[in-house]
Order: structure tokens, then sequence, then C-alpha cells
């Protein structure tokens, strides 16, 4: 007997995200500004034990964000791997 793995990751979509993209997530479309202190949800946490959402601490430039994710810690994150919940 052998066993079969289904591996799956998360690629952000080559053009602009729609609307039904962005819902199969549970996202708000369109996103809410983002801002310290906000939960966001994840679309690949880092590691199979890690909570699916984060909470932004700063803005580090246009497109990352220092967040904290619980039991796992700080973490750089791409816009293009969270949105705004």
């Amino acid at each position: 007997m052998q066993l079969q793995t289904d591996i799956r990751t998360w690629q952000p979509p080559a053009s602009a995200a729609t609307v039904r993209n962005w819902e199969k997530f549970g996202c708000a479309v369109p996103a809410p500004q983002l801002a310290p202190s906000m939960w966001v949800k994840l679309f690949n946490p880092p590691t199979a034990f890690s909570f699916d959402e984060a909470w932004l601490l700063c803005q580090c430039s246009e497109q990352k964000w220092l967040a904290w994710i619980p039991d796992y810690g700080e973490i750089l994150l791409s816009t293009n791997e969270f949105c705004a919940t």
C-alpha cells in the first residue's frame, strides 16, 4: 500500500484578483485599508500548526508588513500573502 499526498499551495493570480477569488478565501471585497493592530487572514500559514490569522504590527514597505501569528511569533509578510477580513 502506497500513501499519496496532495500538497497544494496558494499562488496569487497573475492578473488583478476578481471578487470571486477573494470571496473564496472569505476576504472583504473591496479590501479595507490596511493598518497596524488589524487582524488579517493568511492564505498559506507558515506551518501546519500555526494559526491562519495574523495581527499586523507595522508596515515595513509598500508591499511588506511585520505581523504576529499566535503560537508562531513575528513574521514579515507580503501583501499578496494575506487579506483583510
